[in-house]
């Protein structure tokens, strides 16, 4: 080898970066832990984004059913145990749920968003579905469900729960038009007609509240309708107000002020007298089982050992002349702040709404705020003097049974279908439980956010790591050794 090849192969030499065995195998150590940790990362987060987004996806459908007949409806029954629809539970006219047995309010679920929504339950299964009203509506009150439980009726409008079709009540010359009683087959809807505006109270003072108020008879199918009659703004109370009688009656009760009223169908008035003030009709079913009687509420304050003092009277009265019937005989009903007539079962027990007090108030009834329509939320049975309210049957010797129950809030108003009642069927009942839609998509966005922030930071990771390793990590700290 000669010596200018010598030099210039030690010149070569000289010019690489040397290796150095030991820091290098702690940098490739360093740079796999770093490799496996991004990994385990992603993968955490992937499984987690897949924990919340899949259950969804991947539920198993619904094991098949044997071929139902349509002309043949399931029997209706009523759930044991009710509870607050998950938020975001859809409306039944987006998804129909079919007949229902129950519906029911509260305004307390979902943080206090549901104020205008009513909940409904299936009438032989446990689904669950929603309508969204413009304001406050109480279910028996300002929401009715049809005897057969396939329509619903509610402010301005009426949905079929089969097809979820909306229908628009009639215009009737004023509004809001608020449902009262539907007739046995389902085919005609009393509703009374309130003219909304600011009027003058005996004190002077205003307010804005129903100037005028009628009931008016409405043909479902048709939008065909007949007035009734002219009724007082004051002591009209919703749920209180109208009763048809039994299948095969073709007549209609209803109440304007202490005088209560038999028509027929076509407006014909066949019976007509007074009660004492403060006694009203026991509501949507406050005609007796023989279609003879009319069943009356009234309210006795008293029992000062009572926490709740007031008690509920029950009593029937001729349809004809207004006398007093024996029977059928209802004991007196304590510690409720509000008693509505729904129907009876087949043995003869009344089922009434049973609204509970909340602890501590003041005792309400019928005269604590008599204005139709009051914005002022003092009305008998107003969500802020209730607790919880019930389904509940009465047996002659005083016992009752709770047929319907929710969670003390959960359920403030409640409306049952009189084909469940008659039915005489029960079943448990399951509340919903899980996230609902609403919660469900709230979080899969959160994790979905959280997913594509850790990749951002991932690959800003291996982006700054690559450009490390592109460094001359090792330089040259000695010169090479010359070639012995």
């Amino acid at each position: 080898m000669t010596a200018r090849l010598r030099e210039e192969m030690r010149a070569s030499a000289e010019g690489v970066t040397p290796y150095e065995l030991y820091a290098g195998a702690l940098a490739k150590a360093r740079r796999h832990r770093r490799r496996q940790w991004v990994a385990a990362a992603t993968a955490a987060a992937i499984l987690a984004l897949l924990a919340i987004v899949a259950p969804p996806l991947t539920r198993p459908a619904p094991a098949p059913v044997a071929p139902v007949d349509p002309s043949v409806p399931p029997t209706p029954s009523l759930p044991a145990k009710i509870g607050a629809p998950l938020w975001g539970t859809p409306d039944v006219t987006d998804e129909p749920i079919g007949p229902a047995s129950v519906a029911f309010g509260s305004g307390l679920w979902w943080w206090g968003e549901s104020k205008g929504v009513t909940a409904l339950v299936g009438a032989s299964t446990d689904a669950y579905g929603t309508v969204q009203n413009r304001d406050v509506l109480r279910a028996g009150e300002h929401v009715l469900l049809s005897p057969d439980g396939a329509l619903v009726a509610t402010e301005n409008r009426v949905i079929d729960l089969r097809t979820g079709k909306d229908t628009t009540l009639p215009d009737l010359g004023a509004t809001p038009r608020i449902p009262q009683a539907w007739s046995a087959d389902g085919r005609y809807l009393a509703v009374v007609a309130y003219k909304v505006m600011w009027v003058t109270e005996p004190n002077g003072g205003q307010t804005y509240g129903a100037a005028e108020a009628t009931l008016h008879l409405v043909e479902v199918a048709t939008g065909q309708h007949r007035k009734i009659a002219d009724l007082p703004t004051r002591g009209n109370h919703d749920g209180w107000t109208a009763a048809f009688a039994p299948a095969g009656g073709a007549r209609l009760a209803y109440q304007s002020g202490t005088q209560i009223s038999v028509v027929s169908l076509d407006g014909t008035l066949l019976s007509r007298f007074d009660m004492d003030l403060g006694v009203r009709l026991a509501g949507k079913g406050a005609w007796t089982r023989d279609g003879e009687g009319l069943m009356l509420l009234r309210q006795r304050r008293c029992c000062a050992k009572d926490a709740y003092q007031s008690r509920w009277q029950l009593f029937a009265v001729d349809a004809a002349t207004g006398r007093d019937r024996a029977e059928p005989a209802v004991p007196e009903l304590a510690g409720l702040v509000a008693v509505r007539l729904l129907g009876w079962t087949n043995s003869g027990e009344p089922v009434i709404t049973a609204a509970y007090p909340e602890p501590g108030i003041a005792v309400v009834g019928f005269d604590t705020d008599d204005r139709a329509l009051s914005i002022s939320g003092n009305h008998l049975a107003d969500y802020a003097f209730v607790r919880s309210a019930r389904v509940v049957a009465l047996a002659a010797d005083g016992t009752q049974r709770v047929l319907v129950r929710g969670p003390d809030e959960d359920v403030l108003s409640i409306d049952v279908s009189e084909a469940a009642i008659a039915s005489g069927l029960t079943r448990p009942g399951r509340a919903p439980t899980g996230l609902g839609p609403y919660l469900r998509r709230a979080l899969v966005a959160l994790a979905v956010g959280a997913v594509l922030v850790l990749t951002a930071v991932i690959l800003l990771v291996i982006h700054i790591g690559g450009r490390r390793r592109r460094r001359p990590r090792y330089p040259i700290s000695r010169p090479y050794p010359p070639p012995r």
